[in-house]
């Protein structure tokens, strides 16, 4: 799984075993305008993620100063420092608007968005072996179906990140009529084995590396930001404390350090946020559940025809799932 692209560009080994599918194995419209889109769109993450972590830091520290020196300093803070500080919060408030303006968030969902299509035209196509009785027959299929398919996202993604309000998988993925013809059993043989090895198993353990690291991080405390959150409340009891009980001093720290702590349980609460690192476990435990109804249609006789699409409609509800989580992405303080 570290090649996280690996169902898509199979190895040598993989292509040896099955060379009656080639068209399948390698559908270079799709494949190059897969390329692209994934270039544009880890640029844009990159882009993205270094310029919001930098603002989320540089406006948190420029609060968290203002409020020592209202606290701590008063007039003892050095002008220079003051004017450092707000030239940090300016430089991280003009990041956010950069962001924003170049519409960089919605460069790196939708580029994202379309590699995840492609991926899914990529795998429909193996839906074609069930008609196909040679090789050159699946070739010429896969790049008509392909060039439908490219056409028909480029006019999705012409509307840019408002496809998200509409993308429904069932619209995308429809049941083809019976073939005329009867494919070649060993291109059906080796397609279906190929969509069991390239889809199916690599989905099904991408869910369950997901579950253990969901269920490796289920702690008391969920989350630093929950730590930091719970700190603040103690230290804003303590600094309560102060005030009405006689002779209890312990000073303005108390007071800044709880503050403080609320700054930084926002911040880490933003950067979890914008990262989308909180998917539910029930959500890939679900997952797994509808791929292995997949794999039992397979092993009651489905033909290849009707466990592709069927397959297809699972992944495109994950991305549906990646559509409504993203609304959330953000790193606006």
């Amino acid at each position: 799984m570290e090649n996280p692209n690996r169902d898509l560009f199979p190895g040598s080994e993989l292509r040896a075993r099955f060379n009656s599918i080639a068209p399948l194995l390698t559908n270079e419209p799709v494949d190059a305008a897969f390329l692209d889109h994934e270039a544009k769109s880890v640029a844009a993450k990159r882009l993205y993620h270094r310029l919001g972590l930098v603002s989320v830091i540089l406006i948190s520290a420029s609060a968290v100063y203002t409020i020592a020196e209202a606290l701590l300093f008063r007039t003892l803070s050095p002008p220079i420092v003051s004017l450092a500080m707000a030239g940090a919060a300016l430089l991280g408030i003009l990041s956010q608007v950069f962001m924003l303006a170049a519409k960089v968030r919605s460069k790196w969902l939708v580029n994202r968005f379309a590699c995840e299509r492609l991926r899914s035209v990529k795998f429909q196509a193996y839906a074609l072996a069930a008609g196909a009785r040679t090789e050159a027959e699946l070739a010429a299929a896969v790049s008509a179906f392909s060039r439908i398919e490219l056409s028909r996202l480029e006019s999705e993604l012409n509307v840019g990140i408002a496809i998200f309000e509409n993308f429904v998988p069932e619209r995308i993925v429809t049941d083809r009529e019976p073939p005329e013809f009867q494919g070649d059993p060993a291109i059906i043989r080796e397609a279906t084995t190929a969509f069991r090895e390239l889809r199916i198993q690599y989905q099904d353990r991408f869910a369950m590396r997901e579950l253990h690291r969901l269920r490796g991080n289920r702690r008391f405390f969920h989350s630093a930001a929950d730590f930091i959150y719970f700190a603040g409340a103690c230290l804003v009891l303590l600094s309560l404390m102060t005030k009405v009980i006689p002779d209890m001093r312990i000073g303005e720290w108390v007071d800044f350090l709880a503050i403080s702590a609320f700054v930084a349980s926002l911040s880490k609460l933003v950067l979890d946020n914008a990262s989308l690192t909180d998917p539910s476990s029930a959500r890939f435990a679900r997952y797994r559940e509808d791929i292995a109804r997949v794999v039992d249609s397979i092993d009651q006789g489905a033909g290849i025809d009707r466990f592709v699409p069927l397959m297809e409609r699972i992944a495109l509800g994950e991305l549906e799932q990646f559509c409504d989580a993203s609304k959330s992405i953000n790193y606006r303080l």
